[in-house]
Formats: structure tokens, sequence, C-alpha cells
């Protein structure tokens, strides 16, 4: 969605050395986007909770916040651009989701002109079907899908009251390589099955395998998120995009392709385990037309991705196992 009302393009976007803040910048999304954003020359700070990961790039600066405490909210310096992407689980009333409406008002008070909030295209249902397009009706029917949804539901009305631009990135699954896998307790899954394929050399999957799954590689968001910094800023803009592959896949599909990679690697079988079907599960097509008019065209290449965190995988386990050796 586009509001009609927001302001004409006047301004300048943001150039690749503009600072930019990534709250929830140790997550799985936010510390692999502020690798590349330090790659392209943005001065960048990583705003979590946490204390103990520490990026391996100097030029990273870490902020210690925790989003639900105003104290910590209120000490947020000028950052041009922020990029928000933390999930908050929180109880569902009326009090569950006054935090990001409060850091959105401190951000533009300090003088962000752009956001970006990280979505989840599961704002549409764990079930969804057929094409979704950004004006499919947003039915979150779990806690994390809901979340979100309420979460976009605060933060545009708190950019259209202020006159930011923002972006609103409902994201499909991100598969990529992650800075800090190996001190998570929870991993990405395609961590989780690349994990079993190696080590167990038994892939055993909790859906059903026709299971529609869009896999969106790091490197196809990290260059579309690039596209959408770089925009003329529009005040008041408010603008929902799908971020996804082309394509949509299946959960047997992923498991088939991380199980060939992991026996070409330690030269065994990898026998894949699923969950009985009756009848296949319903099937689901993002729609990606509205970020590739913006974005342009871009290898979508999940091959390159597994094949990177098959090696993170690896090297995690044993740094010496991943010398030499291809996919």
């Amino acid at each position: 969605m586009v509001d009609d009302n927001a302001g004409t393009a006047g301004v300048v976007g943001p150039d690749s050395q503009s600072s930019v803040l990534v709250v929830g910048g140790t997550g799985h999304v936010g510390a692999s986007l502020c690798q590349f954003l330090s790659n392209r020359g943005h001065a960048v700070t990583a705003a979590s909770r946490s204390q103990r990961l520490i990026f391996d790039d100097a030029e990273i600066a870490h902020l210690k916040m925790d989003v639900l405490a105003p104290t910590e909210v209120d000490q947020l310096s000028t950052f041009p651009i922020a990029v928000i992407c933390p999930w908050v689980d929180l109880p569902d009333d009326e009090t569950s989701q006054p935090w990001i409406g409060r850091l959105v008002r401190r951000l533009v008070e300090r003088g962000t002109r752009l956001l970006v909030y990280v979505s989840s295209m599961w704002v549409y249902g764990t079930d969804p079907e057929d094409l979704l397009t950004e004006s499919t009706l947003v039915a979150p029917n779990n806690a994390y899908g809901s979340a979100h949804a309420a979460n976009e539901a605060v933060i545009a009305a708190s950019a259209n009251e202020l006159g930011v631009d923002l972006a609103i990135l409902r994201m499909a699954n991100l598969v990529g390589p992650d800075p800090f896998f190996r001190f998570r307790t929870k991993i990405s899954f395609a961590h989780e099955l690349m994990e079993m394929a190696l080590f167990d050399q038994s892939i055993v999957l909790r859906s059903p395998p026709s299971t529609a799954r869009n896999l969106l590689p790091g490197s196809l968001f990290h260059h579309d998120i690039a596209k959408l910094l770089d925009r003329p800023l529009v005040e008041g803009r408010v603008d929902i995009i799908n971020l996804g592959s082309g394509s949509t896949s299946t959960i047997i599909s992923l498991a088939e392709e991380i199980a060939l990679m992991a026996e070409r690697w330690h030269g065994g079988l990898v026998a894949i385990e699923h969950p009985e079907e009756s009848k296949p599960q319903l099937q689901f097509r993002l729609d990606t037309t509205k970020i590739r008019q913006i974005a342009g065209p871009h290898v979508d290449d999940l091959f390159g991705e597994l094949s990177r965190i098959l090696r993170q995988v690896v090297s995690g386990h044993d740094p010496a196992a991943v010398i030499g050796k291809t996919v």
C-alpha cells in the first residue's frame, strides 16, 4: 500500500555513506544485514539486548538497547535510516504493542527520515493459498504472524502521523549464513536441516513433505533492501512490499537439495523422514512484482546460500574441516 496522501518526493534518498541503526541487529536477519550494510559503506550500529555477540567487523558499532525499556530507547542518537527487525511476543492486550510506537517516535524526534520494518509473509496466515499480493487480507493465526500484524498497524499509523518514509517488508523465509550461528540456542531451519544432513546423515521433517515454502536467498534480500534505502525519500509514504523468491518450493524439495549437498560433502547417504500426508498441502505464490519493479532483477541463488550455510556449519564444528572442500 502506498499512502495517496504522501508528500511529493523532493528529498534526495540516503546515500551509501548514511548511518543506519539496525534494531535487532544481532538476530538472524539483522546480523547478516549489518554485515552487508557495513561492507556497502554505511556506518552501522546494531542495537540489541545482547552484549555477548560481537561482530568480527570492528566498523559495526553496538548499542545495548531493550526496546521494551523506555529509558534505553530514550538514549538513541541520530540515525537517518533505521531498520527494525526484532519480533517481540507479548500478551494480546491493550498494552501489548506500545514499544514500537514509542521507538518510532523517538527515532523521528532524533532525525530518522527513513524507516524499514521487517515483517513476515505469515501475516497472511500459516496456511496461505493462491496468489498473495500486498492487498491480500491480513489474517494471522499464530503468535508470530499476529505480533507482526499488530506491529505493522502501529508503525504505519505512527509513520503517517510523523511524516516519515516507511517501508514494511513482508518477508518470506530467509536462507543464508548467520554470523552468530554457533552461539544461538535456536538456529534457522536451513541451518538445522544442514546440521542433520551432515552429522546425523538423516533429515527429520516436522512438516508434511508438500508444505509450501517461499525461500528468500540472503543475497536477494540484501540487493532489494539496498535499492529501497537508495530511493528518494517521500514524506508520509507507507509502502507495504512482499519480499521473497520468484517461485514457491516445498519443504521436501529443500530437504532433498540439502541432502544431496551433504552427500557430496561426506560421501554417505542421507535419509529423509517426514510425516505421512493423505493429500497435498495448500500451495501459494507470493507476488513479488512490486519489489522487482522497485529493485530490478537479481540472481535468485538459493544453491549459493545453501553452499555458504554448509561451509558455515562445518567450520562451526571443525574449523579445519572446511579447508579445500567443495560442494
